[in-house]
Order: C-alpha cells, then sequence, then structure tokens
C-alpha cells in the first residue's frame, strides 16, 4: 500500500499561552476527501496552516506525498499542491491577471495557464468576470476567485479553508459539485476545512471534528455514525390514520397499504452536533 497522500502526528501549536491545535493524528488517502469539521477558532485554519507548511508546529510532524515538511521541503512540496484560503488576491489586477501571476508562480508555461484559466472561470461562473479588477468584486466573487487560484495548477492535493464562506447558496452548490466531480475522478485528495456542513454529507469519506484545538471524533463517516447510532430508524407511512396508531409489528398483518420505508438514519450534521456538546456514544 502505498504511503498517504497527507499524514500528521501529534500535530499542537500553541500561541504564547493558548493551544490552538493539540496533538492532531490525520491520515487522508490518495484520492480521498477529509472534512475538518469545526466551529470558529477550533483550530481549522491553523491545521491547514501547519499542513501546508506555512506555519511551523510547536510539536508533531507532518508528512505529504511521503515526504516529510521542513523548512528546506516545504517550498518544493508545495508546488504540488493547491490551498484556498483567506490570503488576499492583487486588488488591482483583473481576475485573469491574478491568476496568470499565480500560474507563472507555480510554473505553469503560458499555454497551460491560458487553457487553466479558461476552464477554472467557466467552472466557477467567473467567464464574463475575467477582465474585471478583483478589488470592484463581491465578497463572494473574490471567494470564487481565490477557489479559482487554487484549482488553477490541476494540483494532487487541494486543500480548502472554508471555501463557501460568503457565497450565495446556488454558488456553493456549483463548488460543491465540482469538489464532488473531483472526487469522483479520483485524481485529486482534499481536504476541506469548514464549519457549514451542508453538502458535505456526499462528499468527504472521511472527517475529523476539531473543538477548540482537540479532536472529538475522527474517522470515515458511514463508521462514525453506525458507532454513535448502531440502531437504524424508519419511517412507514399507511394511508389510514388510525391505522397508523397502531403499532407497527401489526400493520402488515392488518392487510394495510405499507409504503417501502423511509430511512431516518442521523446524518454528517446530527454527529457533528452530538460532539461539540460533548455527548458519548
Amino acid at each position: 500500500m502505498s504511503d498517504p497522500v497527507v499524514r500528521a502526528v501529534g500535530l499542537t501549536r500553541v500561541f504564547e499561552d493558548r493551544v490552538a491545535v493539540s496533538a492532531l493524528d490525520l491520515t487522508v488517502d490518495r484520492g480521498r476527501v477529509l472534512g475538518v469539521l469545526g466551529p470558529n477558532g477550533s483550530g481549522k485554519s491553523t491545521t491547514v496552516r501547519m499542513l501546508t507548511g506555512l506555519l511551523r508546529p510547536t510539536a508533531g510532524t507532518v508528512d505529504l506525498f511521503g515526504e516529510r515538511v521542513t523548512p528546506s521541503s516545504a517550498p518544493r512540496l508545495r508546488a504540488r499542491i493547491g490551498v484556498q484560503t483567506e490570503a488576499n488576491l492583487y486588488h488591482r489586477l483583473t481576475v485573469a491577471e491574478n491568476l496568470r501571476t499565480w500560474g507563472d508562480l507555480h510554473g505553469l508555461s503560458r499555454a497551460t495557464t491560458e487553457r487553466r484559466l479558461s476552464e477554472v472561470l467557466e467552472i466557477l461562473g467567473l467567464a464574463d468576470r475575467r477582465d474585471t479588477p478583483v478589488g470592484s468584486l463581491s465578497k463572494g466573487l473574490r471567494q470564487k476567485a481565490n477557489i479559482g487560484r487554487a484549482l488553477l495548477p490541476e494540483p494532487e492535493l487541494l486543500f480548502l479553508d472554508e471555501p463557501t464562506a460568503g457565497l450565495d447558496p446556488a454558488s456553493a452548490l456549483d463548488v460543491l459539485d465540482h469538489l464532488g466531480k473531483l472526487r469522483a475522478e479520483g485524481d485529486t485528495t482534499i481536504v476541506l476545512c469548514t464549519h457549514q456542513l451542508h453538502g458535505l454529507e456526499t462528499l468527504c469519506d472521511d472527517v475529523v471534528m476539531l473543538d477548540r484545538g482537540r479532536v472529538v471524533a475522527a474517522g470515515e463517516v458511514t463508521d462514525l455514525l453506525v458507532t454513535h447510532w448502531p440502531i437504524r430508524d424508519y419511517v412507514i407511512r399507511v394511508g389510514d390514520r388510525a391505522l397508523a396508531e397502531r403499532a407497527v409489528t401489526y400493520l402488515r398483518a392488518s392487510g394495510a397499504a405499507v409504503d417501502d420505508p423511509e430511512s431516518a438514519d442521523p446524518s454528517l450534521h446530527d454527529l457533528y452536533f452530538r460532539m461539540l456538546a460533548g455527548e458519548e456514544s
């Protein structure tokens, strides 16, 4: 088996007297999507900065593509990844000029940059804004341009920090839909940090849930749901209100028409709030 694309062991960061991230362990295998979930201030952004080599951990190690991240290796490893954070774009440059600059920094040929620039802007619905200065865009459109910058080099590993923040519902769905396509293709490994859970049910393979810098749950999504809710619930609908009041075990015996049972299984949303509330399985 090949090494995980991302591996962190005992990852810790302390700022003065505040522990931002404490003893975080995680692995992300090739082609999978890891959701790093938690409320604001839980340590998600700090985690991304450490995983990408932009912030040195107080303790612990990070390996990307099977290689230890160090001050000397980080720049070379970052050439293989895409990162979307709150970092500012150049407001006086147009959307296209920003992406061309980013393409140059990644060492892309001009032909490759122009091809990817057009593809990314089309994907994100920014084709008609390519010649618009970034400073005149709305917050949501600037967020899209930031995501475009991360997608431009077709990275093997993609880090996204609150990618749907500031986006309207339709735009957020467009972004999540494209991430779903990347996941289906299996060539891109994604680490997605967010506190907005809508759309993540079918996107994330694994999750790590943080609260005040500490892990409160981690694992494959389906396994976590089964662990915390081992008994499955169903909703059975009947046409007669009086029959609905009878015990479920007698419905079919009575000859009443019973539709196929609908699953009422808990969701990732339910797990998130259970774990943040400190409930145990």
